[in-house]
């Protein structure tokens, strides 16, 4: 078993439990205890940490993603970002996020390790090393769990979704879905603006091989509804 490791969040939560100057040798020490922790609770053998770094293409598809964080970070991150790339060969993911890293590397072999409930829209193990709990994700249930995020948004990351639909009226929304199609047909239908629909879904998709854009899936599911309706149309 392979740990697909989130050192965003690994190097973040160990940065804001310190933050006294001298405080260095517990920051490290801090970092490989979460580590170790997730290694020995996943019983893994081997893993790979992925760091987010510059030029995340959601930015040029959406400029105000994340735009309501604050800019000040805390004191240790970046040292503790260097210490995971330094001890633990963790992987500086440019041009996307560590999500898409995580999602492209993930497999029947891997688990993946993150406190993220964006990242449960990847089929696959997962384990929330926080609250040390184990999910299995299905093809169904990740790519619901996409649809409902369309829906409701994601605050942290400044995505608004659509104005006064939470998880219960989404859920109402999607009552009855079982296929791909039939979520987005609903969820297309929800939004009545196809540009904004494309948007949101564009910055929400967690990737899943290389360079990987949900415009190519919009548009194929587009051109599927349009070919059922006209089908539909030609038997009445």
């Amino acid at each position: 078993m392979k740990a697909l490791i989130d050192a965003d969040i690994v190097a973040y939560r160990v940065a804001c439990t310190l933050e006294d100057d001298d405080a260095e040798d517990f920051v490290y020490a801090r970092a490989e205890d979460l580590i170790d922790n997730i290694l020995v609770n996943t019983e893994a053998t081997e893993y790979r940490l992925f760091l987010t770094g510059k030029n995340n293409f959601r930015y040029t598809i959406y400029p105000e993603y994340k735009a309501h964080r604050p800019k000040e970070k805390p004191f240790w991150l970046e040292k503790c970002r260097q210490y995971l790339i330094a001890t633990f060969n963790a992987e500086v993911v440019n041009g996307q996020e560590a999500d898409d890293a995580l999602g492209i590397a993930q497999t029947e072999d891997t688990i993946i390790c993150s406190i993220d409930k964006d990242l449960l829209m990847i089929p696959g193990r997962h384990y929330n090393f926080v609250k040390d709990e184990f999910q299995e994700v299905t093809n169904d249930s990740g790519m619901r769990h996409f649809y409902m995020q369309c829906l409701t948004g994601d605050r942290s990351d400044n995505i608004k979704g659509i104005e006064q639909i939470g998880p219960k009226k989404a859920e109402k929304i999607l009552v009855g879905c079982v296929t791909e199609q039939e979520l987005f047909n609903a969820v297309r239908k929800a939004y009545s603006n196809d540009e904004e629909f494309l948007m949101n879904g564009r910055v929400l998709w967690i990737r899943r091989k290389e360079n990987e854009d949900w415009k190519e899936r919009f548009d194929t599911l587009i051109q599927e509804q349009a070919r059922r309706t006209s089908l539909e149309d030609f038997k009445e």
